[in-house]
């Protein structure tokens, strides 16, 4: 009967907000994803918190003392593990009973009262209620009685099937709201809180959001501005305002799962009005959040609670998918078509074009041709017109010269010097002098065409053999290789250039070619392209 009645209020909800406006703001609902990414951090204080007040049990000086450290660590598993609250609030009591103590054993009492409600056992926790109320309930614990009796009703009237009992639950929760105020501060949190309740539960909706809005702006425990930011929600549900309560449920979610609670509703609100809504992936991951920390909490109550509502959404979750796969399915078959057609036609353009392409390869061939050619043509061109000219101004210069050495002679000869004369024409000093301008004049007319040739010789050959000239342009090797350059590759034209033996000229080919780094056989055709 009760999921039935779930099942039916939340088909009821969901067509209440498709009939309005859920807007969320983005920026919200990521900060909560990534804090449900996150969840586990979030548990590491609390853990922490719990050994630490189990380390204390060992250091406890006496049974008042003992009793408040397991008062504290069941106070730390509240909504975080129910079961274990349970077991350290059996403890707080059985110690209360032994030693024989009034208020611990009213206090051990309210507390197993809130662990039976919390798994369902409402009828054990009114028992026991009545048991403390009849025990005497201290002044200080009034507050906490209170608190307990109107949970209790409020539960039981939200469970409640007949309709003239839901409305006896709900006068005695307003009862107890009432006590509540009545010894609570005007202005604390919880006279707040229990007032913007009542407020609800009268319709004075502005009065309760007044209220709460008047204490957002303070200084809050998180797990209390989770509260908080959840009245502000439900108000505004009551007023059918989706978009302002799905904030303020994403709100007070935020600050449930960083204050580590499992035991929470929030976050399951919210996934109800985010399906409603169709967003139905976020929806499904904030209901298994709210699922799978109810299993954590062994919070069965809030388990059995969530169970219609997480198969709804699971469901749509699942349809949902099935829908984006066949949607992928069909997109790739629609591409594979697609791929196809473009294949064919590919293959066919290929099949025409590769005639194209044969005739364009003929052609750049003979342009590549054309071009190397009147490459060869240009240099050629340009080394002609550079060696005539400097081979016009060579002779002329040697015709001077012999025409000064003639006129010394002559002088020599006219002035009777006869000895001087025989010495001059003996002397090799002038061919030596006019032999190292020659080669002067050689290397510098080479070395302008070919500025970069030594460079690419050496490349040519093993770092440990590369020529670097001293005190000349260009060395013997350089020369040699230099008239090779130019197209003179027969060793008995260079030896007569170079004024060498053809011996000598061969040592020197042979010498550069076995320090090659390129294939020796082919080693003078790489130095003709350079």
């Amino acid at each position: 009967m009760k999921k039935k009645l779930c099942f039916c209020l939340f088909l009821c909800m969901c067509a209440f907000v498709q009939a309005g406006t859920v807007f969320m703001n983005p920026a919200v609902l990521d900060s909560l994803d990534q804090i449900i990414l996150d969840h586990a951090v979030y548990a590491q204080p609390k853990e922490q918190e719990i050994a630490r007040h189990k380390a204390e049990l060992d250091s406890v000086g006496n049974d008042a003392e003992y009793f408040q450290v397991l008062g504290e660590i069941a106070d730390a598993y509240r909504s975080y593990s129910i079961d274990s609250q349970l077991v350290y609030t059996q403890k707080r009591l059985d110690l209360a009973e032994r030693i024989d103590n009034h208020d611990f054993m009213v206090q051990a009492m309210l507390n197993m009262s809130e662990c039976y409600y919390l798994v369902g056992m409402y009828k054990e926790a009114d028992e026991l209620l009545s048991k403390a109320f009849a025990a005497g309930i201290p002044d200080y614990l009034k507050f906490y009685y209170y608190h307990l009796r109107r949970t209790l009703y409020e539960l039981l009237a939200d469970y409640v099937s007949i309709d003239s009992w839901r409305t006896g639950y709900l006068e005695l929760l307003d009862a107890y709201r009432d006590s509540i105020l009545g010894i609570s501060p005007a202005g604390s949190f919880t006279y707040v809180i229990v007032k913007s309740d009542q407020a609800v539960y009268q319709g004075h909706w502005q009065e309760a959001i007044n209220l709460l809005n008047s204490y957002e702006a303070k200084e809050l425990a998180v797990h209390d501005r989770a509260l908080l930011y959840y009245g502000l929600a439900k108000v505004y549900m009551q007023m059918g305002n989706m978009e302002h309560a799905a904030y303020y449920y994403a709100l007070s979610a935020q600050c449930d799962l960083k204050a580590a609670v499992r035991e929470y509703i929030s976050l399951r609100k919210l996934a109800e009005l985010l399906f409603a809504a169709g967003d139905i992936e976020r929806a499904y991951n904030y209901i298994k959040c709210s699922m799978d920390d109810a299993a954590l909490c062994n919070a069965r109550l809030r388990a059995i609670e969530l169970l219609p509502i997480y198969r709804i959404i699971q469901e749509a979750y699942q349809a949902q998918i099935e829908k984006q796969r066949k949607s992928s399915m069909l997109f790739t078959y629609v591409i594979s078509v697609c791929l196809l057609v473009m294949i064919v036609t590919f293959i066919l353009v290929f099949w025409q074009n590769r005639k194209l392409s044969a005739i364009r390869k003929k052609l750049k061939a003979t342009n590549d041709d054309l071009l190397v050619a009147n490459s060869s043509l240009a240099e050629s061109n340009h080394i002609k017109e550079e060696y005539i000219s400097r081979y016009m101004n060579q002779c002329s210069n040697y015709i001077e010269k012999m025409d000064g050495y003639r006129r010394q002679l002559n002088k020599l000869a006219t002035s009777g010097q006869s000895q001087e004369l025989f010495r001059a024409l003996k002397s090799s000093k002038i061919i030596d002098k006019e032999l190292k301008d020659f080669y002067r004049n050689f290397d510098e007319s080479f070395l302008q065409l070919y500025p970069d040739f030594v460079q690419k010789f050496n490349d040519l050959l093993e770092p440990s053999a590369r020529v670097h000239p001293k005190g000349e342009l260009l060395s013997p090797e350089l020369r040699i290789y230099a008239l090779i350059r130019l197209g003179i590759t027969d060793s008995a034209r260079i030896a007569q250039f170079l004024r060498y033996s053809i011996t000598t000229i061969y040592n020197y080919r042979t010498k550069m070619r076995n320090k090659a780094m390129v294939d020796r056989n082919s080693f003078d055709e790489r130095v003709m392209s350079l």
